[in-house]
């Protein structure tokens, strides 16, 4: 089993969302449309390289419609803080 690693994802908006996430490296969804509070970050765990690097792509959403967006993020390290913008 390949090692894994943990990061945290933070809601960087102006409201409340909320968010998926896939581990771009099986393209397996890891978190299903999550709420994600103003502020407030959840852990992720995706899966590591052979470097020890994780890379995922998020899409977020508020329920008005207001914030509709995503991004994808390489080379993510154990414990590193990633924004949702």
């Amino acid at each position: 089993m390949a090692d894994k690693i943990t990061f945290h994802l933070s809601n960087d908006q102006m409201t409340d969302v909320n968010v998926s996430v896939w581990d771009d490296r099986n393209g397996s969804l890891v978190l299903d449309t999550a709420p994600l509070n103003q502020g407030e970050s959840v852990d992720v765990q995706v899966i590591a390289d052979s470097s020890g690097h994780g890379a995922a792509h998020w899409a977020f959403a508020s329920s008005d419609g207001s914030v509709n967006s995503n991004k994808q993020q390489t080379d993510i390290d154990e414990g590193d803080n990633c924004t949702l913008g």
